[in-house]
């Protein structure tokens, strides 16, 4: 486990992140590398800042994945992990390694990065 993130950067580095994947759809939606790395980056900072407010300790990685296997299970789907581990590929894999286009373009990509953070944010709710 690794030391915390001061909370209120992750939230700021969160939002500047998702906001450059809204730029970079506005400008040129065919960066779908940049796109997706720039949401991976968005939902990581999001599940660190709700498992720290939560008292859960995680591991420094960027497999969100492995990050929502630390969250309460409720609600969460087998659509949600797949897209958990599409974006995951974001943060390494086709950043310095393989490449591959991923099945949905950069709005598409950028709309249920937007669903996955709401139910992020729910998780804990009625517990």
């Amino acid at each position: 486990m690794v030391p915390y993130d001061d909370i209120e950067t992750l939230k700021e580095r969160s939002a500047q992140d998702l906001r450059a994947a809204e730029v970079l759809i506005e400008n040129d939606d065919e960066l779908l590398e940049h796109i997706g790395f720039n949401l991976q980056q968005y939902i990581e900072k999001k599940m660190k800042v709700h498992l720290q407010e939560n008292g859960i300790d995680y591991p420094k990685t960027h497999d969100l994945v492995i990050l929502l296997e630390l969250f309460p299970q409720k609600n969460v789907n087998e659509d949600d992990e797949t897209f958990a581990y599409i974006l995951s590929r974001f943060a390494v894999e086709m950043r310095y390694g393989k490449r591959s286009i991923p099945p949905m373009d950069g709005q598409q990509m950028l709309e249920r990065a937007k669903k996955f953070a709401k139910l992020i944010e729910t998780l804990w709710e009625d517990l």
